[in-house]
C-alpha cells in the first residue's frame, strides 16, 4: 500500500550540476542594493511621459553590443542612432578637382615647387601630407605655402567613433523601465528626458 510504504526524498544534491566550480563573485550590502533600487525608481519617475529619452554615452567598443541589444527593444521608426565621432587624423591638402590630368599636372607643379611626399586620391584631391594634430598641419600648411604654393587648406581626414547616442521616441512606462534595466550594463552612461527633434 501506498500509505504504509517508503517515503520518497528528494536529493537535490543530485541535480547539482558543477557544485564545485560555482563561485561568489560579488554581495552587494543591503543598503547599496537599496540606494540602487531607489536610484533606479527617481530615474525612471523623471522620464515617464517625455516626448522623447536619450541613452548618452555608450562607449564605441560597446556599440555592436548595444546596437543587438535596441534591436531586442523592435522599435522601429522610433529610435535613432547618433554616433559622437571624435577628428583623429589632420591633413593637408589640394581640393579635388573634376579634372584627373588637370590633378596630375598639379602634382608635376608641387614637385618642382619642393613639395615630394604627394599622393593623388580618388577624387582627385592632392594630399599633401596626414598628421596626428591639427597644430602640426597648420605648421605644414605654413611649410608649404612659404615655398610659393597656392590653394593649399588643412582639414580633418579621419574620424573615428567615440560614443553612440540612441534616441527614443514617444517611450511608454515599460520601455522606460527596460532602459533604466540596459543602463546598468554601459557604465557612464546616461537617460534623459529631451524634447523630440523634427523628423
Amino acid at each position: 500500500m501506498w500509505l504504509s510504504g517508503p517515503q520518497e526524498r528528494s536529493d537535490f544534491s543530485a541535480r547539482e550540476r558543477n557544485r564545485d566550480e560555482v563561485r561568489i563573485i560579488a554581495v552587494t550590502p543591503p543598503d547599496m542594493a537599496a540606494r540602487r533600487a531607489e536610484d533606479t525608481r527617481k530615474a525612471q519617475q523623471s522620464l515617464v511621459g517625455a516626448a522623447c529619452v536619450e541613452f548618452l554615452g555608450i562607449p564605441a567598443t560597446d556599440a555592436p553590443r548595444a546596437r543587438e541589444a535596441f534591436n531586442t527593444l523592435q522599435l522601429g521608426t522610433r529610435l535613432n542612432e547618433r554616433r559622437v565621432e571624435e577628428i583623429t587624423r589632420h591633413w593637408v591638402f589640394i581640393p579635388a578637382t573634376n579634372d584627373r590630368r588637370g590633378a596630375e599636372n598639379r602634382m608635376t607643379e608641387l614637385r618642382r615647387q619642393g613639395v615630394q611626399e604627394l599622393s593623388l586620391r580618388p577624387d582627385n584631391a592632392i594630399s599633401l601630407g596626414v598628421f596626428s594634430s591639427e597644430e602640426a598641419a597648420r605648421r605644414f600648411l605654413s611649410t608649404v605655402q612659404a615655398k610659393g604654393v597656392r590653394g593649399a587648406e588643412q582639414g580633418p581626414f579621419a574620424r573615428e567613433l567615440r560614443e553612440l547616442v540612441m534616441l527614443v521616441r514617444d517611450p511608454d512606462t515599460e520601455l522606460v523601465a527596460r532602459l533604466t534595466v540596459m543602463q546598468r550594463d554601459y557604465p557612464g552612461s546616461q537617460l534623459r528626458a529631451v524634447p523630440c527633434p523634427a523628423q
